[in-house]
């Protein structure tokens, strides 16, 4: 198997050392329970840092995943640790498409955020001010594009103005994920998009103060891109609910992982790839 020397860190933890990063989607968190509880695996491992001086792990993708099996008492999880500081990570951002949503209900409650400061501007000077942390986002309309920020305590990568802007629309429209900022790429597949916002880039350090400071970023703004990912590990609900010592479940995965090793089931794919079936 090439680089057989770069597998997964899998790990059997307590579901409950496991802390979120971002907000969660109460609606996805029953959906994801109600079918986990149907399917009895887990398919796809969250993926988790250590927090420096804690016991403890933000995960950094498969929140909603890992929230899904605390609501169902799983216990125990395995997950696919990594460091944070690895140079392989990359912390990217997704913009939201906000669809659905009539455009002058989302202008109003913009102007409705204490303390906003809104200024009309063009495109590319939009994208200068989001990268030199003048603006905390900005905002693209069919007619034009704003800044956007908290103008009596403007700071960068804000994430308490970040969520006030987010609750503007959510629950009230359909979001969608984007990696450009283009209306015209855009339109096409969304014909009733009302808006797309474009968040800053965090960094990882942003994400660690958060989650020390017990609070969240946005849903489905970060994008962690990770090398050597773990998929489709399928593992059963009877040994995750099981009643046995943790010590005694980490035993079985490692056993299970020499029985995959030694059936030659583990394969590394290098090609970035598309999934159909999330």
């Amino acid at each position: 198997m090439k680089e057989s020397t770069l597998l997964p860190d899998l790990r059997m933890l307590p579901t409950a050392l496991l802390l979120p990063h971002e907000e969660l989607d109460p609606l996805r968190v029953e959906k994801l329970s109600l079918r986990l509880r149907q399917e009895g695996r887990l398919k796809h491992p969250p993926v988790i840092a250590p927090v420096p001086g804690t016991k403890r792990f933000v995960v950094l993708d498969g929140a909603n995943r890992t929230m899904a099996l605390a609501a169902l008492r799983v216990p125990h999880i395995v997950a696919q640790v990594i460091q944070y500081d690895d140079p392989g990570i990359e912390l990217d951002t997704w913009y939201h498409v906000v669809s659905g949503m009539p455009v002058e209900d989302f202008r109003s409650a913009l102007q409705r955020i204490p303390g906003l400061h809104a200024q009309a501007t063009g495109l590319p000077a939009a994208r200068q001010a989001l990268a030199q942390d003048r603006t905390a986002a900005y905002i693209v309309f069919a007619d034009g594009v704003q800044l956007v920020k908290d103008a009596e305590n403007h700071q960068p990568r804000d994430i308490d103005f970040l969520n006030k802007l987010v609750r503007i629309y959510k629950g009230k429209a359909e979001i969608f994920r984007a990696s450009n900022d283009v209306w015209e790429k855009q339109a096409p597949y969304y014909p009733e998009m009302t808006a797309l916002v474009v968040f800053p880039r965090l960094q990882p350090q942003d994400i660690l103060k958060a989650v020390r400071e017990d609070r969240q970023v946005p849903s489905g703004i970060t994008r962690h891109i990770i090398p050597n990912r773990a998929l489709n590990i399928n593992i059963p609900f009877e040994i995750l609910e099981a009643d046995l010592s943790l010590e005694a479940k980490r035993d079985w995965l490692h056993d299970w992982l020499m029985e995959r090793m030694s059936a030659n089931a583990i394969r590394f794919y290098a090609e970035p790839t598309f999934t159909f079936d999330e």
